[in-house]
Formats: structure tokens, C-alpha cells, sequence
């Protein structure tokens, strides 16, 4: 691992599991603008991946190595791309589409509509938010399946310690080193099962990124990404729509730190998000039911 370069650091803050959390500005500007979207955010993502591939460098060997893309979510890890600007080298792809459904604190059962893994490797990267874990679980599972497996890297500009713990214990009892980067802290997990806070009680994180986000957010806990990420670029009308929802929520409407919020018209979009908010908002439900 490189974890001293000239504009990035990974520090190791675990040792079981295998866990970096990665520091550098582009983090900064992914993590700390929950106004950022669009192209900004694109170019965001693939900034931070360049960094995460940088500091993995000396770790994987590109003709024995391919990515796992969870569909949505990993697109905007562009991690293929990243690769090949960092290092040149042509990392190949394995698809697979995951639903998380009964999202909870800790837990999320997942359905697998969709899969092809035609490029086996003994190492996978893999770009994804960890929340529960559960997802990366059931990918891992379901790739186990058709092909062997010796090492695998989650590279997540949000993840959280207990999803980091919930993989190394499924990838131990397949004798599979895994090793976790994180973007610049290992994240205590909302009751809601989504929100990712920086001033959250069990996350490790630097002080300066807490008080950070304690003046950005006004003392909230207020997740350091959407509560559908990705949508920022994919499907920007839904995250505006959540993000006036986050900021009912923690009583920041109108407030800086959600600009981008706009009521939504057609509350059937954030069905997929309904357990984030629904117990949180109960003077809604009647708007959310119709």
C-alpha cells in the first residue's frame, strides 16, 4: 500500500478488518458539498478513485485482476477509468444489478435480478457505498459461485465500520483476504439503516472532519451523502426530491446546505428510500400515500 503521496494519505485504522481511510481534497469536495451535482459530482468521483487506485498501485496485478460493478451505485465509481488514467492497464468488467428491500439498522435482504461475470480474476476491486454490507456480501456470494477467489478490495467514498466488519467475516470463511479503503472515515450507521454521519457516536474519523460537518449541518447528524448515491448525476430530479426530504427531516429547509432541495410532486420516486424518513416524518404520510 502507498500510503504516503504527494497530495493523499491512507492511514490504517484497523487491523481487523484490513481497513485505510483515505485523505485528500477531492474526498473534501465529495463528502463535504451535499449540493454537488451533475458533472461536478462526476468529476468528483473520478478524482477520488484516481486517488484510491494511486494508493493501491503496488497491491494488485493488472493482468490478474477485474472489477465487480453493483449496479447502480458502482458506476459512479468509474474505477475502470481510473485504473487506465493512473496506470494505464485496461481493468476488465464483471456486471452484477443488486435491490436492497427491508432495510434496516445493521441488516437489508437483497435480490439479484441481474449478473454476468465473464472477466475472472483471483483479485476483484470493487467501488461501492457500504452501509450494512449485506450487498457486497450477496455480490461476492453469487460470484463465488462461478468463479474462484483469492483477494478483494472495496474501495467506498462512504462506508461504514460494521459493513466492513459483515464482509471480512463472510470473506474469511471463504479464505479471501480482503482489505477495505475508505473516504475519510469509517462511519457509524443511522438507525434508518442509511445515513452515514460524521458526528455520528461510532464513527472514526478525523476531529476536524466532525466539526466540520457540526457547523455545516448546525450539530445534525446528517448523512455525508444522499440517501441514493449516485443519483446526483443519474437521476438528479429523485436526489433533489430526497434531499428536501433529508432536510425536513433534521429541520434545515431553505438552509445552505441543502440548496439543491425541491419538494417532489410524486412521492412514488423515493419508494425504494421510504424506510430512511417514513417513521421521521409522520405528518407526511398522508402526502406519501397519495
Amino acid at each position: 500500500m502507498n500510503t504516503e503521496l504527494e497530495r493523499s494519505s491512507a492511514e490504517r485504522v484497523k487491523d481487523d478488518p484490513r481497513l485505510y481511510l483515505v485523505h485528500n481534497d477531492a474526498l473534501e469536495d465529495l463528502l463535504f458539498d451535499r449540493n454537488l451535482m451533475g458533472t461536478g459530482f462526476r468529476a468528483a468521483c473520478l478524482r477520488s478513485s484516481r486517488w484510491f487506485i494511486a494508493h493501491l498501485a503496488d497491491e494488485y496485478r493488472p493482468g490478474e485482476t477485474s472489477e465487480l460493478v453493483i449496479l447502480s451505485k458502482g458506476l459512479a465509481y468509474r474505477l475502470a477509468e481510473a485504473v487506465s488514467a493512473e496506470t494505464g492497464d485496461n481493468l476488465p468488467t464483471n456486471l452484477i444489478a443488486t435491490s436492497r428491500t427491508a432495510v434496516a439498522h445493521g441488516t437489508a435482504r437483497i435480490e439479484v435480478p441481474y449478473c454476468c461475470f465473464e472477466a475472472p480474476a483471483e483479485t476483484l476491486l470493487i467501488g461501492d457505498t457500504v452501509a450494512s454490507g449485506e450487498t457486497i456480501v450477496t455480490a461476492l456470494r453469487r460470484f463465488l459461485d462461478v468463479h474462484p477467489l483469492r483477494r478483494v478490495f472495496v474501495i467506498s467514498y462512504a462506508g461504514t465500520l460494521v459493513g466492513a466488519t459483515r464482509i471480512a467475516e463472510f470473506c474469511t470463511t471463504q479464505g479471501i483476504e480482503a482489505t477495505f479503503l475508505y473516504g475519510l472515515a469509517a462511519f457509524g450507521l443511522g438507525d434508518n439503516g442509511f445515513d452515514l454521519s460524521f458526528l455520528h457516536p461510532d464513527t472514526i474519523t478525523r476531529a476536524r472532519y466532525a466539526e466540520r460537518a457540526r457547523e455545516q449541518f448546525s450539530g445534525r447528524p446528517v448523512s455525508a451523502i444522499g440517501w441514493d448515491f449516485g443519483s446526483q448525476a443519474m437521476a438528479p430530479r429523485k436526489y433533489r426530491h430526497l434531499s428536501w426530504v433529508e432536510s425536513e427531516v433534521w429541520d434545515l429547509t431553505g438552509e445552505n446546505c441543502f440548496k439543491v432541495a425541491e419538494a417532489p410532486d410524486d412521492w412514488s420516486d423515493l419508494a425504494h428510500e421510504r424506510a430512511a424518513y417514513e417513521h421521521a416524518l409522520p405528518h407526511l404520510r398522508i402526502r406519501m400515500d397519495t
